[in-house]
């Protein structure tokens, strides 16, 4: 029902709705989640069920194993580091008319790293 792309703005959304408690553990908003999964995928047609079970299997499979792939780990980083970001912004800059989709396949991250990036 998901796509690999939504499935990782599923995972970037959870742990963007984290706030922390005064007692040092960690509150996740499902609704904070489907408004910003909704932000990326306005068209996208889902139930309150289908996306929070989805939720849960993919957080737990990144927790489990870094990656929320099915099988092996696919050696793509799992999150923007300072350089990588950098290097995205200096692509940018040098051709800012390029589609997310080629710049997506020049540095072999998702589109939803890409357009977070430009955000950032």
């Amino acid at each position: 029902m998901f796509t690999a792309e939504q499935d990782t703005i599923i995972v970037m959304a959870h742990f963007r709705s984290g706030t922390r408690n005064p007692d040092g553990t960690w509150s996740y908003s499902l609704q904070s989640c489907i408004d910003q999964f909704n932000e990326y995928f306005p068209e996208a047609n889902f139930t309150y069920d289908a996306f929070r079970q989805r939720k849960q299997v993919l957080v737990n499979r990144f927790l489990n194993k870094n990656c929320i792939c099915k099988g092996k780990p696919t050696g793509r980083p799992t999150v923007l580091t300072a350089p990588v970001v950098e290097d995205i912004r200096n692509r940018i800059e040098q051709s800012p008319n390029k589609s997310v989709a080629k710049l997506s396949a020049a540095t072999g991250l998702l589109r939803p790293s890409i357009l977070m990036t430009k955000k950032i």
